[in-house]
């Protein structure tokens, strides 16, 4: 049996769920403004770390080709066209920003390699990995694990060091590695609550942006990097875990053991998860199955 971080997150969060998406394998055409940010965002900061000059432009060409596939994919709303034509000014913004906050660190880093993957035995069993950067900071290998989010809260830098996600990297890529991972750096970078302005240009947003990163009278962060040389998490518990649900998913036959958890029908922000048709309106029919394809989740 194969499993990654993503399976493990999805079957603790909700056994229909996980049902639904990695066994009946249904998928929800949808479009996420936030998720393609962070996918342009990893891409800018990933050829920063490679110290080039025109890391702005190749996170601007990976957006592009990105929103071509949106558009011919998806059918917008007027309110989801405004946010993906003010995507490019946003993550320029960004990026910009964060090379100016951490000017003196990007001296030191020299990247390693990106989107690390790995593979780790389990008993015979697999589990997959893949780590945002790996990088070495004054020759130390740091696990560099960035994230890009609307708000960085109290809470949220509480569980830094228990992230699940983080501790199982750490520990899968560092088991029987000659040249080990001796620290994690967790980088976050807030997305901009500021919006395009009617008629305001793409250079007056711009500036407008960098001002906003660059005030920190209104209290709120706007970045955060953390270092740590090991998870709060043991290696015993990470792999505990995995472990219990590799078990509890060979032990899982038929749908009624992949059990509900009717918390996360709703996400905290009022989204409904993909699959509430399917659970609350009628179940698989004919009407309902419209909404999915067949697709290969991992």
């Amino acid at each position: 049996m194969k499993v990654s971080i993503s399976s493990i997150q999805d079957f603790l969060s909700c056994r229909r769920m996980y049902y639904y998406k990695r066994i009946k394998k249904y998928e929800r055409d949808s479009f996420s403004i936030p998720h393609l940010v962070g996918r342009v965002v990893h891409t800018g900061i990933y050829h920063l770390f490679r110290k080039s000059k025109d890391y702005i432009g190749e996170a601007v060409k990976f957006f592009k080709e990105e929103k071509k596939h949106v558009i011919e994919k998806f059918t917008l709303s007027s309110e989801d066209e405004q946010d993906l034509n003010e995507i490019e000014v946003v993550v320029r913004g960004m990026l910009d920003a964060y090379k100016k906050r951490y000017a003196v660190m990007l001296r030191d880093v020299k990247l390693v390699s990106n989107e690390q993957e790995g593979i780790l035995d389990i008993d015979g069993d697999e589990f997959i990995y893949k780590i945002d950067n790996i990088v070495r900071i004054r020759e130390k290998k740091v696990l560099h694990e960035l994230k890009t989010s609307k708000y960085i809260t109290h809470d949220y830098v509480r569980s830094i060091r228990t992230n699940f996600q983080t501790a199982a990297y750490f520990y899968a890529y560092n088991y029987g590695e000659k040249d080990p991972i001796k620290e994690v750096m967790y980088d976050i970078i807030r997305k901009p609550s500021i919006r395009q302005k009617k008629n305001e240009s793409y250079g007056a947003f711009l500036k407008r942006l960098g001002e906003w990163y660059d005030n920190t009278d209104d209290g709120d962060s706007k970045f955060h990097v953390e270092r740590f040389e090991k998870p709060l998490i043991s290696e015993n518990d990470v792999f505990c875990t995995v472990g219990g649900v590799l078990k509890d998913l060979k032990a899982s036959k038929q749908k009624e053991d992949f059990y509900q958890n009717f918390e996360k029908c709703h996400s905290y922000y009022g989204e409904r998860c993909p699959y509430y048709e399917l659970c609350h309106e009628g179940g698989e029919t004919k009407e309902n199955m419209v909404l999915y394809t067949i697709g290969r989740s991992k």
